[in-house]
């Protein structure tokens, strides 16, 4: 009696799994998956445009350690935080110096309070007396605007200064590139709307065509036109 009772439940809880299975098939087949994920931040995949004095001198800086200070100013959206990922872990705030680690980088410099500041003087001054060890700095002003205190801009400039310029006419071949990779249509008409109304920094653009390929995903589609672009945008924040 209790063999067959126990048989009678393995055979219960046999097609109790099988149900929850087919039940998790349907759910995933309604979910939409966003699978084209934007690559790591590399020196290889940065979309150069009149940058390429900046981007010489960081694969040297990655070589050779050489020079071991490098600040990247220019306004938000142009790639400065791209190249000081791809130069080393950016972390929260500013990192304690250590001997096992050899490249460093610092985000948003004029974003920084007093303690940051001091972080950061601390860390220059331990970056300088170790060789082979390297830090990326970015900021969106210039040293020559005296945006911090004194002893943090001469630190700056003790390395190589570069501003980092929006990109022009080829950014929107890069966002279209983008969109081909995905396998995303963007009609001309589209492209015009875009180029006429959308913010013209490519960090924003690629993340606005991150949302639309999963909306796209959602709805089983591959083609942006204007009509639905629009709609897009009322529910999207940039």
């Amino acid at each position: 009696m209790a063999v067959h009772l126990r048989i009678r439940l393995s055979i219960l809880l046999f097609y109790q799994g099988l149900r929850l299975f087919s039940n998790k098939e349907m759910l995933f087949e309604q979910l939409p998956l966003d699978i084209a994920i934007d690559p790591a931040p590399t020196l290889e995949n940065f979309v150069v445009g009149e940058n390429a004095p900046a981007l010489n001198c960081l694969k040297q800086m990655s070589e050779v350690a050489e020079p071991q200070l490098v600040y990247l100013w220019g306004p938000e959206g142009v790639g400065k935080t791209h190249l000081a990922q791809a130069m080393g872990l950016i972390d929260y705030g500013v990192p304690f110096f250590s001997p096992d680690r050899v490249r460093y980088a610092v985000d948003e410099v004029d974003t920084l309070s007093e303690n940051g500041l001091d972080l950061l003087f601390a860390l220059i001054n331990e970056i300088r007396v170790h060789p082979g060890t390297t830090l990326v700095m970015t900021g969106r002003k210039s040293p020559a605007e005296k945006f911090v205190r004194e002893d943090i801009l001469t630190r700056l400039t003790w390395g190589a200064v570069f501003q980092i310029k929006p990109l022009k006419g080829e950014m929107w071949e890069v966002l279209m590139a983008q969109a081909m990779a995905r396998g995303i249509v963007v009609t001309p008409e589209a492209q015009k709307w875009m180029q006429t109304y959308l913010p013209r920094d490519i960090k924003t653009l690629s993340r606005l065509l991150s949302q639309m390929d999963r909306e796209l995903l959602a709805l089983k589609k591959n083609a942006i036109t204007v009509p639905e672009l629009k709609k897009w945008l009322d529910k999207q924040t940039l």
